[in-house]
């Protein structure tokens, strides 16, 4: 099966972008538009005090550094009102070997719906990833499945052992001990755009921010000893709790990466006619 291996490792300071072929009803006529989905983990909060060089540093006392973030997504789509579940109907299509959104209408446009690996950045720059043509409308949310890539994608696993029954990896130091953490963390994500996100001619992007900086921290600010996750442990639900509430979606055509709340060509209250 055909999957798609997507990495934003920077090369001579620009990332490289993959481009897709979508599959939604309406992405090969004349009233589509190549938008581009991006990756940041700047979060807008100031990040000097947790930084040393490419890597993070999390916690009171810098006791954890990440120098490698993996995620795998099984698909992404757009829901353009927010009610479809679209990566959840999707996934039966899938078990069915189905190619189309049985009942959905035109509620959902597919951005991918093979296996996406994101190796994810950690300098808090805009990293472009995919770009892909979708269906001119207004969306309000971005859905994204995470989950180990399936066994009928022998291409995606072969290239990619170390993720084979995973869908987060993290490699780093604690307390200057190496630990590689890994997880087959499943999650649909509902990414709400406020405002809407809006396709037309002149959309170039939307971005996906990711709060990597939480994904090993308590409440109270402690930091999780990641070697500490094992099967069913405590430490463990909390680290992929973390990892679920740590996606933000927004339209960011002049691809600042930070969310401004501005919507389409800057508009504050987000509306589109």
């Amino acid at each position: 099966m055909f999957a798609t291996i997507l990495k934003t490792r920077p090369v001579a300071g620009i990332a490289a972008l993959i481009s897709l072929a979508a599959c939604s009803g309406d992405t090969t006529g004349s009233n589509t538009h190549a938008v581009q989905l991006s990756f940041t983990t700047n979060t807008s909060v100031p990040a000097a005090a947790n930084r040393v060089a490419a890597d993070f540093v999390v916690g009171p006392a810098n006791e954890l550094v990440l120098h490698r973030v993996q995620l795998v997504f099984g698909k992404f789509e757009l829901d353009h009102t927010g009610a479809a579940d679209c990566v959840g109907e999707a996934e039966a299509d899938d078990d069915d070997g189905g190619g189309d959104h049985h009942g959905m209408g035109d509620e959902c446009a597919e951005v991918s719906r093979n296996p996406v690996l994101v190796d994810v950045p950690l300098d808090d720059a805009l990293h472009p990833v995919i770009n892909v043509p979708l269906p001119a409308g207004t969306f309000s949310e971005l859905e994204a499945k995470l989950e180990p890539a399936r066994e009928r994608f022998t291409d995606f696993n072969a290239a990619n052992p170390d993720l084979v029954g995973k869908s987060v990896r993290v490699e780093g130091t604690f307390n200057g001990n190496s630990f590689v953490f890994s997880a087959p963390v499943r999650s649909k994500l509902e990414m709400e755009f406020d405002p809407a996100l809006v396709i037309d001619e002149t959309t170039r992007n939307a971005t996906v921010s990711i709060d990597v900086r939480k994904w090993f921290t308590n409440a109270d600010g402690s930091v999780i000893d990641p070697t500490a996750a094992g099967p069913d442990s405590q430490n463990l639900l909390q680290i992929e709790s973390n990892i679920r509430r740590s996606f933000h979606a927004f339209e960011d055509d002049d691809e600042r990466g930070e969310d401004r709340h501005e919507g389409h060509h800057g508009n504050d209250d987000g509306e589109h006619h």
